[in-house]
């Protein structure tokens, strides 16, 4: 091979597809030294760029980073290589060339570890395009009720 030629694409390159899951360590734009391999979902792939568009997976449940979600449990998470419940959040997505050394090749020499059941992909098709945020979320947290104390108490009008 001659300086000027660029190595071919590795296998997993090659057949990667919607509805695989890699390893991937995900950006953390406030934390980067928090980064660690996670499971993330394929929900495009642009062959002819060398592109894929990959989702945020968690397995924690908490009320953080909801929105747009593909939720993987029970049977199906011997289908997908889940070893618990999973989580895909589609707000959180990034467009990442094929060949980023942020994909992290497991024990078989690959980042590809599953891959989802045919029974998930009406939800997968639901997820290649991003959402806007709804009014609520886009303005932030949720309204706080009369009774809630703050940072800035409520004003009490006296009637006299």
């Amino acid at each position: 091979m001659t300086p000027l030629e660029t190595p071919p694409p590795a296998t997993w390159q090659v057949g990667i597809a919607a509805g695989d899951i890699v390893s991937f360590r995900f950006p953390y734009p406030d934390a980067p030294m928090a980064e660690r391999a996670r499971p993330c979902l394929v929900v495009d792939v642009e062959h002819e760029s060398g592109e894929a568009v990959l989702v945020y997976g968690t397995s924690r449940w908490s009320g953080a980073n909801r929105g747009q979600e593909l939720h993987v449990t029970g049977p199906d998470l011997l289908l997908a290589s889940l070893d618990r419940p999973t989580r895909f959040v589609g707000v959180r997505r990034v467009r990442v060339a094929l060949d980023s050394p942020r994909f992290i090749a497991g024990a078989r020499g690959t980042p590809v570890v599953g891959r989802l059941p045919d029974t998930t992909h009406a939800q997968l098709d639901r997820l290649k395009q991003p959402q806007a945020p709804s009014r609520r979320r886009a303005r932030g947290l949720r309204r706080p009720r009369a009774t809630q104390a703050g940072p800035f108490p409520m004003l009490h009008r006296s009637h006299a």
